[in-house]
């Protein structure tokens, strides 16, 4: 019996021996191997505790967060273009995709993969299973499995290509289905939601770790945050980003901090980030490999970007412009290619309420945690709260950090040509087109004869 990818990934995965209590370094590593039971390897806390360190290390490759997750929402935007110096991503950039594009399929199976681990956590039954600790942990599983399945619906699903198709929800370890269908797009925004309330009730904040590549309660709100400004529901997504603004915990560092604070990870101005060290990257696997001027050296900033920030903003400090190309240079900048990942930001989560309250008709709270943002940047601050406004700011102050393409398409706004390096067509990509879901992988089709492929593939 043929099993499909995800199959393969959420149910036909077993584990090793637990190597180590630790869950810095050492973690139990999925496999296709069929040699052990799981039951009879996850027993303990520290063993939960390696599976979400697996977890979050698969969310850090470059399949996903590392490099090409980020770069399809950049290079499909009007933030950034391909030069095509080295041939990559030059596909995603013309908006022309293959099913059996091999960056396409190993994103798809990467989170797969993270959401794999997330459901042994969720599912497993261990030694002190009620405690208040293996409940922080198991809500660990679900706010990973929820980004994980938010990630996937905004590349894949049809939300904004004119369909309901969201993707398959493969919800427990080795279900007795093992051809799954693709879940409608509400149903999988129903999931997301389900998963952040689950691990909101399970975690307890006296339980979070101060490292920010840590998942807490706070990246719980923030992510419920994102989430409900996607799908419309301006009351939540406020009432959610202004848990983590009153915790106290977090700020928006000050103009003279900023450019800097991108050489150290951690810090009050990140909610979440994915933990990356020398040892686990190759050199042009990573951002600043095809950021920066290398032998890869690909993506590159358009002038319209550019041109939004003002003289005077810290944040244009963050490129270089040498008069024929603009380049990238302040956001992941380390040489030795070890920057954290930043996931979510707390600059995102000011901007998430800024944003829900303006949608909300409260231009006063808008305005106020609007221009908190370019007080700190040396930059213009704004009169009013228009959604303009703050789109535009959040287009500033997000730029180049894979929010691009979902800032447009959520918002239902077509992929404009703003720059003649571009190279899709100069009338842009309207919302609605085809081209706005990747498509399905054709090793998934393949396998799998009870899931459709995306119209135009």
């Amino acid at each position: 019996m043929r099993y499909t990818t995800i199959k393969r990934l959420a149910f036909g995965l077993v584990f090793m021996s637990v190597l180590s209590s630790s869950c810095s370094e050492d973690f139990l590593e999925p496999t296709v191997s069929v040699s052990k039971d799981v039951n009879t390897s996850v027993n303990t806390l520290e063993d939960l505790q390696s599976l979400i360190t697996g977890a979050l290390a698969r969310m850090s490759t470059t399949e996903y967060y590392r490099r090409n997750y980020i770069l399809f929402a950049e290079v499909r935007s009007g933030n950034a273009y391909s030069s095509g110096n080295s041939g990559r991503f030059i596909g995603p950039a013309q908006f022309s995709y293959n099913p059996t594009d091999g960056t396409i399929t190993n994103m798809w199976n990467q989170i797969y993969s993270v959401i794999a681990n997330a459901n042994i956590v969720i599912g497993a039954e261990i030694e002190d299973n009620g405690s208040s600790e293996t409940n922080h942990v198991r809500g660990q599983a679900y706010a990973i499995r929820a980004l994980a399945y938010m990630d996937l619906l905004r590349v894949f699903g049809q939300q904004y290509s004119g369909g309901n198709l969201g993707v398959p929800l493969v919800l427990t370890f080795r279900d007795e289905n093992i051809y799954p269908t693709r879940a409608t797009v509400q149903e999988t925004w129903d999931q997301i939601g389900q998963d952040l309330q689950t691990a909101a009730q399970l975690m307890s904040s006296g339980l979070n770790d101060a490292s920010k590549t840590e998942v807490t309660t706070w990246m719980v709100d923030a992510l419920q945050s994102r989430y409900y400004l996607n799908i419309k529901d301006y009351q939540n997504a406020a009432a959610a980003a202004k848990r983590v603004m009153d915790s106290g915990n977090f700020s928006i560092l000050d103009a003279g901090s900023y450019v800097d604070s991108w050489f150290s990870d951690g810090g009050s101005n990140r909610i979440f980030e994915l933990a990356v060290t020398p040892a686990d990257v190759r050199s042009f696997d990573t951002l600043y490999f095809i950021y920066q001027e290398t032998s890869y050296g690909d993506i590159e900033v358009t002038q319209d970007l550019y041109d939004l920030y003002e003289i005077g903003d810290v944040r244009k400090d963050l490129y270089f412009d040498d008069g024929t190309k603009i380049r990238m240079v302040g956001k992941y900048p380390s040489i030795d290619y070890a920057d954290d990942i930043k996931v979510i930001r707390y600059a995102e989560v000011v901007l998430n309420y800024a944003e829900a309250m303006a949608r909300l008709g409260n231009n006063g709270e808008a305005l106020s945690a609007l221009n908190s943002i370019p007080e700190n940047r040396n930059a213009q601050t704004y009169a009013n709260a228009s959604i303009d406004n703050v789109l535009q700011e959040r287009r500033k102050e997000l730029a180049m950090e894979g929010f691009g393409f979902f800032e447009l398409v959520r918002n239902q706004m077509d992929i404009p040509y703003v720059d003649s390096r571009q190279l899709f067509d100069p009338s842009g990509v309207p919302f609605g087109s085809y081209q706005l879901a990747l498509p399905i992988p054709q090793q998934e089709l393949s396998a799998n004869p009870e899931i459709d492929q995306n119209e135009g593939y």
